[in-house]
């Protein structure tokens, strides 16, 4: 019997949505058992991320379990990430590369029935993008659009109803072309309106929606159903020159739209997402998107910093403000509106490869493990990794914080409190590095006692 780990980058919807076909694979086969503990595994199947600090950490990820693993465990690399990057992946020894989820599947041999080991109160309806819109590299990756037939929705749909409150209703990453593929039309609205018909006592989030879907029909199922709580329609920016460079649609036909769905729906909350710092964009672009969004059309804003990748046609567009202003922008959106913020990496066009190389520099002088199983662990089925923990910045920070804490521990009831969190959050091995930085830091003789207390004693 093989064990086998699977490890994300990134647990974002789809993301889940794959994994639980994996995990099947494993879970319904003799041969195989999952272990979430990958310095146990024979077989390491990482799921790579490619947007934003996800591409780096992924290289981390790498890194950081090759000099973990078993010896002879054999490491597989999939994702996001392998789809645009395989040729310099390739340059990694020790790794096996396979790109797609069926490759996958094909490897580990029969495949029973999704069983959907990590829930998630998402259905996932289809899969890919038929948009193209000039900074996104998804639909180079994903492929053709692929529907789930409404029948296996409705299934999926039914498995919930029970127990949620609101089931969340997208696409993998665009949810407006379902059915096209499938049924040679549109058929968001139909599926929508059986849904709510069907299991109408549940609350219905619709996420991943571009504006272009926001049709008649569609607008009246949500007038008519008002379980449908919530939709995210992501407008991206208001300005209209930068828009035609997004390939977006207009501002005057995604405004005219929304205000459509808000007069229908006064009571629906709808979110967004945009992106600041986008090549040609200067203040007065910027203030023209923030008086729309002072508006207060939207009750959920998540802002991003832009980041140029490789592969897309903004990439090629001159005029891009520099790293610090597309994240200023981005912090003032976040602050003004209490919105989420996803900054750009300082290094988007770093090759994959320098990533890898800083990572295992970096590694090879830390403790191999940082924290405990158990802290590292966030899905049952999911192999932890304390990878976060080991980058350069973070490290610092958890360094810094622990030497606080211990200084600040005065009495008993303190210190143990700190004893316990330092034995359940951190390996031996790390509790000993740390030690090490207290006696080089010419510490009274007291206080490496109480550090020595906190760290070691149980």
């Amino acid at each position: 019997m093989y064990k086998i780990s699977l490890v994300m980058c990134n647990d974002m919807h789809m993301d889940i949505e794959q994994a639980n076909e994996i995990l099947s694979c494993i879970y319904n086969n003799p041969r195989y058992q999952i272990t979430s503990d990958y310095t146990e595994a024979d077989i390491i199947i990482i799921m790579t991320c490619a947007f934003g600090t996800g591409k780096e950490y992924s290289m981390y990820v790498i890194a950081d379990i090759q000099q973990n693993c078993k010896q002879d465990a054999t490491i597989i690399v999939t994702g996001c990430l392998v789809k645009i990057n395989s040729y310099e992946l390739q340059a990694i020894s020790g790794i096996v590369i396979i790109k797609t989820i069926s490759e996958i599947k094909e490897f580990l041999g029969e495949c029973k029935p999704n069983v959907k080991l990590i829930p998630q109160n998402k259905v996932i309806i289809s899969s890919g993008c038929l948009k193209r819109c000039s900074y996104c590299v998804y639909p180079l990756i994903t492929g053709n659009y692929v529907s789930k037939p409404i029948e296996a929705v409705m299934k999926e749909v039914e498995s919930l109803y029970e127990s949620e409150i609101t089931i969340y209703i997208s696409g993998g990453l665009e949810t407006s072309d379902y059915g096209i593929d499938l049924y040679g039309t549109h058929k968001f609205p139909d599926l929508l309106g059986s849904i709510c018909s069907q299991y109408p006592n549940c609350n219905y989030v619709i996420g991943w929606f571009h504006p272009a879907g926001l049709t008649d029909e569609l607008l009246s199922v949500i007038a008519k159903h008002k379980n449908i709580a919530e939709i995210m329609v992501h407008i991206q920016h208001v300005n209209q020159q930068i828009l035609h460079n997004m390939n977006r649609p207009s501002f005057d036909f995604t405004n005219e739209r929304l205000l459509k769905l808000r007069d229908l729906r006064p009571d629906i909350m709808i979110s967004t997402e945009v992106i600041v710092g986008f090549p040609g964009e200067t203040e007065k672009e910027f203030d023209e998107l923030v008086c729309y969004l002072d508006k207060g059309l939207f009750q959920d804003i998540g802002v991003a910093s832009y980041e140029p990748v490789l592969g897309t046609k903004a990439a090629t567009l001159p005029n891009i403000p520099s790293l610090e202003i597309r994240n200023e922008r981005m912090e003032y959106i976040g602050n003004r509106y209490h919105c989420t913020t996803y900054s750009a990496p300082k290094s988007c066009l770093e090759p994959v490869l320098e990533s890898y190389m800083k990572a295992c520099n970096h590694f090879y002088r830390l403790p191999k493990m940082i924290k405990t199983p158990k802290a590292r662990q966030k899905y049952k089925y999911i192999a932890g990794v304390d990878t976060k923990a080991k980058e350069p910045e973070q490290f610092g920070m958890i360094l810094a914080q622990i030497f606080k804490e211990i200084v600040n521990a005065r009495d008993e009831l303190a210190i143990a409190r700190m004893k316990k969190y330092m034995s359940e959050t951190y390996t031996l091995e790390f509790r000993q590095y740390v030690y090490q930085v207290f006696k080089q830091s010419d510490l009274k003789t007291a206080m490496l006692k109480k550090a020595k207390v906190i760290l070691f004693e149980k």
